[in-house]
């Protein structure tokens, strides 16, 4: 735990060391796309149901704000194919005592909002980002880095972009959302402290052009567990997956 808080700690000083000598970017054209769409999470835990929910969907990017999804962020240094940012992004994984049996008596864990900086790039190659969250609302207190490779193809009408992903997360994220508190122990359900732990992810965007303006867009994801996470006796699988669809709208904003 200690070795994972100092790495934290080292990237966070070094991001913070890149944005002293930040730099005003010029302001670019950029394409806005607005859209809503159900947003669906396998859960988990034991008999717990899947989550839905409606969520709005943004994507932008002028080299000083950008949107992704339902995530945010400000650009503080970067230049036209790479940059550093704040960012911040909601934590959809909750669950409530009355989702399943193996769940009652537990006291209910709820979604949260982490915020942090991010670094990333993309050239011909591919993209890549390096993300550093802390929940911000004091859910978990947790710690999250994360680290995306991907590219992006288009041909046509159709826009594909997969991607991995390497998550590690602190003990306390892993103890808020996959531990079991003494108060919440029960026959058949002990007591679980859940350590820090690497999951892995492979998502896909896929994007269809309707018209030059009107979009539809798929996003499908499957996550993998760390065994921190998946041996706890609420958890009843070491894989779940999401995903999203929405119809898009876009529009030309700015420029200089």
């Amino acid at each position: 735990m200690e070795s994972f808080r100092s790495l934290l700690f080292f990237i966070l000083l070094s991001l913070l060391s890149l944005s002293a000598g930040a730099q005003e970017k010029d302001r670019t054209a950029s394409t806005l796309y607005l859209g809503a769409g159900p947003y669906i999470q396998d859960q988990p835990y034991e008999g717990a149901g899947s989550l839905v929910l409606p969520t709005p969907v943004v994507f932008f990017d002028n080299r000083r704000l950008y949107a992704r999804w339902a995530r945010f962020g400000i650009y503080l240094y970067g230049r036209e194919n790479w940059g550093l940012s704040i960012t911040a992004q909601p934590v959809p994984l909750q669950y409530e005592a009355s989702d399943s049996d193996v769940l009652s008596g537990m006291k209910d864990r709820d979604s949260s909002w982490e915020a942090g900086f991010a670094l990333g790039g993309e050239n011909d190659l591919g993209f890549a980002e390096l993300a550093l969250f802390r929940d911000i609302l004091g859910r978990s207190g947790g710690t999250k880095l994360r680290l995306e490779l991907g590219k992006r193809w288009k041909k046509g009408r159709w826009t594909l972009v997969p991607s991995l992903l390497a998550i590690g997360l602190s003990s306390d994220y892993n103890d808020y959302y996959y531990g079991v508190r003494p108060s919440e122990a029960r026959p058949g359900r002990p007591a679980y402290e859940a350590g820090s732990g690497l999951n892995l992810a492979a998502q896909s965007y896929l994007m269809y052009d309707l018209t030059p303006n009107w979009h539809l867009l798929g996003n499908l994801r499957i996550d993998h567990l760390s065994s921190e996470a998946s041996d706890s006796p609420i958890v009843d699988r070491s894989w779940y997956w999401s995903g999203m669809v929405s119809v898009l709208y876009s529009f030309p904003v700015g420029g200089n």
